[in-house]
């Protein structure tokens, strides 16, 4: 589970972006010296561990509570580091104190002018985040990308619902035109993903696997029962036109997740997918047992063509 943006955002706007530590309160946002933009020093720690069999991490709550924003505090490094290797002088209910302390001193002792376009956009931006994590299956990217890529591909029909969800969120989105990159990134991200969906949905067949579970497989349409050598030569080419179109799709996909991953932890939030890494693809080679993983990637030529290209092609 990956904390998502929404509880990030709540996390250090009543926070002020500050140490949560007595005595430290310090500014977690410093300006760059070598650039115009701002970076983070901040880190939200948990409260109860993140890992049950960690310090601070026998608790009822599940995966989901322990990364909300309920049982997360903003800390600097220095005292991250201090509370972390004192654990008993820092129980989980200390914790929880200090963090109820010091919103209470932010909202006594910081006046904020509250600018309602800024916390719009906000909302805008860190919402299609977390879509985008939820429909587009983020942290499963490797595997789920394993089926569509067989030599007769093959999708749940959970992914194609989601992929379908996710494309009319970005549509009906009212997009700020604050970040344009992360905004021409998640709308590549989406066409992309939908397409793939429309292309493999030309020749695909329902079918149930041992467990009962609905998925789509792809037809090989070229199979005609009566002999005509080439009429089966021109179905054959067109199977495997279409296989790879669904491939390269895919491919393109991939490049576009490493692309928004990229723009959202420079813009928005450095930790996003930082220990789990770049996006990868699994392709089948030769049969299901040997597996190749590709690390596809924009150009910056690419970048600067996107979204508009693919628009122009529909």
């Amino acid at each position: 589970m990956t904390i998502l943006q929404s509880h990030i955002k709540i996390l250090w706007g009543r926070a002020a972006s500050r140490c949560a530590f007595p005595d430290c309160k310090i500014q977690l946002t410093q300006d760059s010296q070598s650039t115009s933009k701002s970076f983070s020093i901040g880190e939200q720690a948990h409260i109860v561990a993140k890992e049950s069999n960690h310090l601070r991490g026998d608790s009822i709550l599940t995966p989901d509570e322990r990364d909300s924003y309920d049982n997360l505090i903003l800390l600097c490094p220095s005292h991250h580091t201090i509370i972390d290797k004192n654990p008993q002088d820092y129980p989980v209910e200390k914790l929880h104190s200090l963090k109820t302390d010091h919103e209470l001193w932010v909202e006594q002792n910081l006046s904020q002018t509250v600018d309602l376009n800024q916390q719009a956009r906000d909302i805008i931006y860190t919402s299609l985040i977390d879509s985008a994590v939820e429909f587009c299956h983020f942290s499963q990217w490797k595997n789920w990308t394993f089926r569509p890529l067989l030599p007769i591909p093959q999708w749940s029909s959970e992914l194609i619902k989601n992929f379908e969800d996710f494309r009319v969120k970005v549509l009906k989105t009212d997009f700020p035109g604050t970040l344009t990159e992360l905004e021409s990134s998640v709308k590549t991200l989406s066409i992309l993903l939908y397409n793939a969906t429309q292309v493999f949905y030309k020749h695909c067949e329902i079918k149930k696997d041992s467990n009962g579970n609905l998925f789509y497989e792809g037809v090989q349409f070229y199979k005609i029962p009566k002999h005509d050598t080439d009429q089966y030569r021109k179905l054959g080419q067109e199977f495997d036109d279409w296989v790879e179109e669904c491939h390269q799709l895919i491919i393109d996909a991939t490049k576009a997740a490493n692309w928004f991953r990229e723009v959202v932890r420079r813009d928005i939030n450095p930790m996003f997918f930082a220990t789990e890494g770049k996006f990868i693809a699994t392709y089948p080679w030769q049969s299901e047992l040997a597996h190749q993983y590709l690390l596809p990637e924009y150009t910056q030529e690419e970048k600067d063509s996107l979204p508009d290209s693919l628009l122009e092609n529909d």
